[in-house]
């Protein structure tokens, strides 16, 4: 891992020291995870999105992160985001470094899921699964923690067209149980962002030692 990632890692651990992450109760829903990963290619720390293709047959053409639903093989949630992760984009065990377990959301097609923050090897080349991903998309953390780029967008889904909270990068709209992710990490960090925004930035670059303890 470079030093800009430990050092946002790191950032985040301490800004989320002593908080436990929200579980929500909703045991007739569907069990998913996802992995929050990010990205370093020598300027922003970036977080890692997918486009979902048009014909899947949930979140159709949506922009999420990397995951899906749990098997019943699967030992633990982290262990399904990491495996979903491998088979989405071609970032395998090995590849990534799991930093933490953030916020449940619950959709509105039923899915309770569980998002784990992960740091991405530098060494990790992606290779998009064409049957589930459309396209990789990649927006810097500084953007997405800062409160400034969040506002109403009119977004169109299944034939319906409505106002929502997201994030606008590069012509497409981050919204629905993506974007609540991001802004519950927001919230979650507090005061603290500033200090995960300085540690993601490239004028930050400095020599770091260390792991994440």
């Amino acid at each position: 891992m470079t030093d800009k990632l430990i050092r946002t890692a790191q950032a985040v651990l301490k800004a989320l020291e002593g908080r436990q992450p929200r579980k929500l109760h909703a045991p007739q829903s569907r069990r998913a995870s996802v992995l929050m990963p990010l990205v370093d290619r020598g300027q922003n720390v970036e977080v890692l999105f997918t486009k979902r293709t048009t014909h899947l047959p949930h979140h159709a053409g949506q922009i999420s992160f990397p995951g899906g639903a749990s098997d019943p093989e699967d030992n633990g949630a982290s262990f399904t985001a990491l495996r979903e992760t491998c088979e989405e984009i071609g970032v395998c065990e090995g590849l990534v470094q799991v930093v933490t377990r953030l916020d449940q959301v619950l959709t509105v097609t039923d899915f309770l899921v569980t998002p784990y923050l992960g740091l991405v090897d530098p060494a990790a080349r992606f290779t998009p699964n064409p049957v589930e991903v459309d396209h990789l998309i990649l927006v810097p953390l500084a953007k997405v923690l800062d409160q400034g780029s969040w506002g109403p967008h009119e977004v169109h889904w299944q034939g319906m067209s409505f106002m929502q909270e997201g994030l606008a990068h590069d012509g497409e709209v981050i919204w629905g149980a993506t974007a609540r992710m991001l802004l519950n990490l927001r919230q979650a960090l507090g005061q603290e962002a500033e200090a995960v925004i300085s540690a993601a930035s490239p004028e930050k670059d400095m020599d770091s030692k260390g792991g994440l303890g």
